[in-house]
């Protein structure tokens, strides 16, 4: 149910998906990694007070894309640890994919849950311009002579050898540092922290999904960045604060209680804790990777919630609008659509794209059953009708010259 978190002195600053040779058993919010100041915790009550009234207006409905821009903060010790941009791009991608619900393992999420998979309506874009108004390229690098600063305040602030937010209430900081065996992420709750720490630090081994993070399997898809942007947007684990508990629950009414995290594992049959059936494919659970799939709709009112209140200020900044007097790049979109969606009959699909090799599309059964595929012409509406087919979710994929896309299609 929707509620307010009842918060202690200490901080439950979310510390996610600890890992090292062998993953620590608890995230390292349950360790109270920092402690609020009283002024701190006053206002993360307030933030949430102002969050939760939000949900309960008629406003909670939105249908407005937000984009959300994006300054990557490289703070490195080794020149390992320096990634490169692609890799950042790797996982800006990947934002994109799993916010938007376009990612290519949809048809991993149980079949009760299916119905349950959420499009925010939330995208993110590496920021254009900084605040003095500078073209940049939304990402910055720091050499650093500490260990592990990653897992320090540190990281935060340039006197202290790691690197200053950029305006926290305009864009989304993220720290990319090195967090030894500590944690894979952390982020900050709206309201929790100074401004000047208000954000996600994610450990390179686990941001993106090239690079450094393609040896980092479990944890290679940049699924981390994912779970620890969910927190920064107000979501809780699935369990709830704390430990896992049936007791507590995590304000989403979408989203049944658990008592397990599920940490380095990928279940592949339907589990069961607190009497209902355990949605592990879950952002905000611990699973693996390649098992993490889906938001709900739950889950996007309350991250909403945040995005038109206390973190209003990512809506209208000047970071993702385009660079007067610069030239926009040649377009390179690659999307697919499906029209109408849901359907009771025909549907016109498109894949939109720069590049004139033809398409291939697949059609999967929610189950993960393959059903049939054929082939388009780029930029070229092509009709199908499958009126054999009985009402339900569907999966559409799609794939040309390497790049994938994939898409729910409910047929009435």
């Amino acid at each position: 149910m929707y509620a307010i978190r009842t918060i202690s002195i200490l901080g439950t600053l979310a510390l996610c998906l600890s890992l090292s040779a062998q993953p620590a058993s608890r995230c390292g919010s349950e360790l109270g990694w920092r402690q609020l100041s009283a002024e701190q915790a006053a206002q993360r009550q307030r933030s949430l007070r102002t969050m939760e009234a939000w949900l309960a207006s008629a406003e909670t409905r939105k249908n407005e894309l937000i984009t959300i821009p994006v300054v990557v903060h490289i703070v490195y010790r080794t020149l390992t640890e320096n990634i490169s941009d692609a890799q950042v791009y790797s996982q800006m991608e990947v934002l994109n994919q799993d916010f938007r619900a376009t990612n290519d393992n949809l048809g991993i999420v149980p079949l009760n849950f299916q119905g349950l998979i959420s499009d925010t309506e939330i995208e993110f874009c590496l920021a254009s311009v900084d605040p003095d108004g500078n073209p940049t390229t939304g990402i910055t690098r720091t050499q650093t002579p500490k260990d592990n600063i990653g897992w320090s305040s540190d990281v935060h602030y340039d006197n202290k050898d790691g690197k200053d937010a950029w305006d926290t209430q305009h864009y989304l900081n993220i720290w990319v540092a090195d967090m030894g065996s500590n944690a894979g992420g952390r982020a900050t709750f709206p309201g929790e922290a100074p401004p000047a720490e208000d954000g996600i630090v994610i450990d390179p081994r686990f941001f993106g999904t090239i690079g450094l993070a393609a040896d980092s399997e479990p944890y290679h898809l940049g699924r981390t960045t994912v779970h620890e942007i969910g927190h920064y947007l107000n979501l809780e684990h699935v369990w709830g604060p704390g430990a896992p508990s049936c007791d507590v629950d995590d304000f989403v009414e979408d989203t049944p209680n658990s008592s397990k995290s599920y940490l380095q594992e990928c279940p592949q049959e339907i589990q069961f804790t607190c009497g209902s059936t355990d949605m592990y494919t879950n952002y905000l659970y611990y699973t693996d990777d390649a098992c993490m799939a889906q938001f709900t709709p739950g889950q996007k009112n309350r991250m909403l919630a945040t995005l038109y209140t206390v973190r209003e200020g990512l809506r209208s900044g000047p970071g993702c609008q385009p660079i007067v007097g610069v030239a926009p790049e040649p377009q390179s979109e690659f999307r697919l659509e499906l029209s109408p969606n849901p359907s009771d009959g025909p549907i016109q699909i498109c894949c939109v794209s720069p590049v004139p090799d033809d398409c291939h599309w697949q059609l999967y059964a929610a189950t993960g059953q393959y059903l049939r595929s054929g082939r388009l012409t780029p930029n070229l509406p092509a009709y199908e009708y499958w009126p054999e087919l009985p009402p339900g979710v569907y999966f559409f994929h799609l794939q040309q010259s390497g790049r994938r896309l994939a898409k729910r299609l409910v047929i009435n």
